[in-house]
């Protein structure tokens, strides 16, 4: 994980007891840059999923719930009621988690929760809680 995708409010991972952690103060010295108290190398990035989206605020706009073993579904499509609706924000089995952006052939592969984070800050210019 780059610890220059980290920004205050972002959650991630410690590894050594996998604990979820809010980011409330990044240290920067110089070669190293701590996340609180963390070592850069304990600090992982939480792989989005649908209970994170359901967290933060998101819900299924189809009545099939996502599951990541169904084949038989081409796209999971999950909307937040935020002042951004025309972004979709769709899983799609054979890609992972993406944000449509304006034109359908444009799309943005979301991984982690604190990419989903960074991108609803800039979209909105304010946190995702």
């Amino acid at each position: 994980m780059e610890t220059n995708e980290v920004r205050i409010g972002n959650y991630i991972m410690d590894k050594k007891d996998e604990n979820i952690e809010y980011v409330y103060l990044i240290h920067d010295l110089g070669d190293l840059v701590y996340i609180n108290d963390l070592h850069p190398d304990v600090c992982i990035p939480i792989p989005l999923d649908e209970e994170w989206l359901l967290k933060f605020g998101f819900f299924s706009s189809d009545l099939v719930r996502y599951d990541p073993n169904d084949e038989s579904h081409e796209q999971f499509e999950y909307t937040l009621d935020s002042g951004i609706s025309h972004r979709a924000f769709i899983c799609k089995p054979s890609k992972g988690w993406v944000v449509k952006l304006g034109n359908y052939d444009d799309e943005l592969e979301i991984k982690y929760v604190h990419q989903l984070q960074n991108l609803f800050f800039a979209l909105k210019g304010k946190e995702l809680t």
